[in-house]
């Protein structure tokens, strides 16, 4: 019997160490994958959490568009530039006299966030963006009904980040989710697919 080619033993110990790798993380993360996936239009509804100022509902912003994030105050670069493209969004459209849109950051640190944290957080960007909290449980239900998964299983200390997806909300002034944005949109993208729900 010949000997193994080194280039094709190598090969193999790389195809070997990538299948423990998805092996280990689907063994470790928390995202159930047996759940069906839903359709985008089954996505969306409406849903209580706790401000600041109390409960708050989605359906009391009927009348305004909504951008609503899922985010966390300690997140370090991703959430902080997300809101600041959502504030820059509404300037703009401020400046052009729309004011009925009203921007919302749900928490998916609900251990860390706070209502008062979440409120220091969110004014810093606009006074039009409201953070909102809840239980894990609360938080994980909404999640659910938008079709946000993220990954908190990973607590350790107070250092710990919170895997989670990064997309900007629509919803219209029914109460309809419209569509869902990357992160990495502009403002002037966003401004735009607002300034067509108004």
């Amino acid at each position: 019997m010949g000997k193994l080619n080194p280039s094709r033993a190598l090969i193999f110990v790389g195809l070997f160490f990538v299948l423990g790798l998805v092996v280990t993380y689907f063994a470790t993360t928390t995202r159930d994958y047996s759940r069906p996936v839903k359709q985008f239009s089954e996505l969306g509804g409406d849903f209580t959490l706790q401000s600041y100022q109390g409960e708050v509902s989605l359906s009391s912003y009927q009348g305004n568009v909504v951008v609503m994030y899922f985010g966390y105050t300690s997140c370090a670069e991703v959430c902080p530039e997300s809101l600041s493209v959502m504030k820059r969004a509404m300037d703009r459209l401020e400046e052009e006299g729309i004011k009925n849109v009203q921007g919302v950051m749900i928490s998916v640190d609900p251990s860390r966030d706070n209502v008062e944290a979440l409120r220091k957080f969110t004014r810093h960007f606009n006074e039009r963006i409201i953070g909102l909290t809840g239980t894990r449980q609360q938080i994980k239900a909404v999640g659910e009904l938008y079709g946000v998964y993220y990954d908190d299983a990973k607590i350790r200390d107070i250092k710990y980040s919170v895997e989670h997806a990064s997309r900007f909300y629509i919803i219209d002034t029914q109460g309809n989710l419209v569509t869902a944005m990357s992160h990495t949109t502009t403002p002037n993208e966003l401004a735009a697919q607002i300034r067509e729900l108004i």
